[in-house]
């Protein structure tokens, strides 16, 4: 299926900002992103390709986080058709409280799995409490005991467990190197709620996390942790993570590992040829565990807060709600959905197309980084973040004439889609003789 860009190239090609090259003539590249008027001066990304050695990563690498770019169809996409018959509804006395993933939340909501990169562990205390206080799930990402030690895990837990009230759970991801050096057995002794065992992201699905770093010291403790360590040009690292292999058998052994701590556990991974056989063999796994797993979450298309190659973030997903026109099953655990979600109107589109919750990334660390009158708000803007994202819920709620914000899910004939394209990627009508 092919598709028409909105405006312009599908994607900046061979000369970015977030790969610190350009083009000199760019009003005039061909096709392929090379100048139709090449002077060879080597500006773009073929000259620094030349110069590195290295496949592209988006830079300033540790301050910054980083979104795809290539258009495709998104939920941005997708209409919400209000509902006309009903009862009258004031969308303030919408109920949004429920149940994610096993655990009581204030929304729908919760803050996507975000690890050792700086930028993540710079705001982790934050995202924490304000994550807590917002009553909804957070999720602990891969490699940061490697990384910041045990103590670093456990300050990344600490605030949102010194200000949990009852809403939402702490979680701590999982991968093959986090667990040989016993992340889960920390996590579990320090009061985590659950466990999410990763497969893998949508920035980067079939590729290990990825950061970059300085010094000798650190590339030797690294290399004998089992972590491949790529040396650059000048003088840093690359450290790349073991993606791990994936079969049915292995991955049943490994969710009877992880059951074995009696917590819940959730499973992360990206999208990806035999997504619908994974999602198979994990609801039959569960079913002969009791029922530990609580929540499966898909990553797609969308962005990442670190190190991902910046041809793989553009070039290996699709969005994450394209699931729901593949799927012909309800799993025995809930499904969220992430990649390229920041409203609460992203959120109900979720939960209209099929979705039991949504995680977020990027937005969080924006808000957590949100300087007002001359300071950081700090765990209330995570806060705040929360209830605007409650009340856009609570007003598709009240248009739909639902009471509670759990009648969404699934209401697909509710949405209409922009274009036949969009219609066939998301299994949404685009006829108004359907949807009206």
């Amino acid at each position: 299926m092919g598709f028409a860009p909105r405006e312009g190239l599908k994607r900046h090609i061979n000369g970015d900002q977030v790969t610190g090259t350009q083009l000199t003539f760019g009003e005039h590249a061909t096709q392929s992103g090379i100048c139709s008027i090449c002077t060879k001066c080597g500006l773009c990304e073929i000259g620094k390709r030349a110069a590195t050695g290295h496949t592209l990563f988006p830079e300033p690498f540790g301050t910054t986080q980083f979104g795809a770019e290539k258009v495709m169809p998104g939920l941005q996409d997708l209409q919400i058709i209000p509902e006309l018959y009903g009862p009258n509804i004031i969308f303030k006395k919408v109920k949004v409280k429920g149940k994610l993933g096993g655990f009581d939340v204030k929304a729908p909501i919760s803050v996507a799995a975000m690890g050792s990169t700086i930028v993540a562990h710079t705001h982790g205390a934050v995202l924490a409490e304000g994550a807590a206080k917002a009553g909804i799930p957070l999720v602990i990402g891969e490699n940061v005991v490697a990384t910041y030690g045990k103590e670093g895990l456990i300050g990344r837990m600490k605030p949102f467990l010194d200000a949990y009230d009852g809403k939402g759970a702490i979680i701590v991801q999982c991968q093959d190197h986090d667990e040989s050096i016993g992340v889960g057995k920390i996590a579990k002794d320090n009061g985590v709620h659950a466990l999410e065992v990763k497969v893998g992201q949508g920035a980067k699905q079939g590729l290990g996390g990825e950061i970059k770093f300085e010094g000798d010291d650190k590339a030797k403790k690294y290399t004998e942790m089992g972590y491949t360590i790529i040396k650059n040009p000048d003088g840093s690292y690359q450290r790349h993570a073991n993606p791990g292999s994936l079969s049915n058998d292995e991955f049943r052994k490994k969710l009877e590992h992880f059951a074995a701590y009696e917590l819940p556990l959730w499973v992360k991974t990206g999208l990806g040829h035999g997504l619908i056989d994974l999602i198979k063999i994990v609801d039959e796994v569960n079913k002969d565990l009791g029922g530990v797993v609580k929540n499966f979450t898909v990553d797609g298309f969308g962005g990442g807060t670190g190190m991902s190659p910046w041809l793989v973030m553009n070039e290996c997903s699709i969005p994450s709600a394209a699931l729901f026109n593949a799927l012909d099953f309800k799993p025995s655990f809930d499904l969220t959905l992430a990649g390229g979600y920041n409203s609460g109107f992203d959120v109900a589109k979720g939960l209209m197309i099929g979705a039991n919750g949504i995680s977020m990334g990027r937005p969080f660390l924006i808000a957590a980084n949100k300087v007002q009158n001359g300071e950081k708000l700090g765990a209330q803007a995570i806060v705040n973040y929360v209830d605007s994202l409650i009340e856009d819920i609570q007003m598709v709620g009240a248009i739909e004439k639902q009471t509670d914000a759990k009648g969404l899910v699934g209401r697909k004939t509710h949405l209409f889609a922009t274009s036949k394209e969009v219609g066939e990627l998301f299994g949404v009508s685009y006829r108004p003789k359907q949807v009206l």
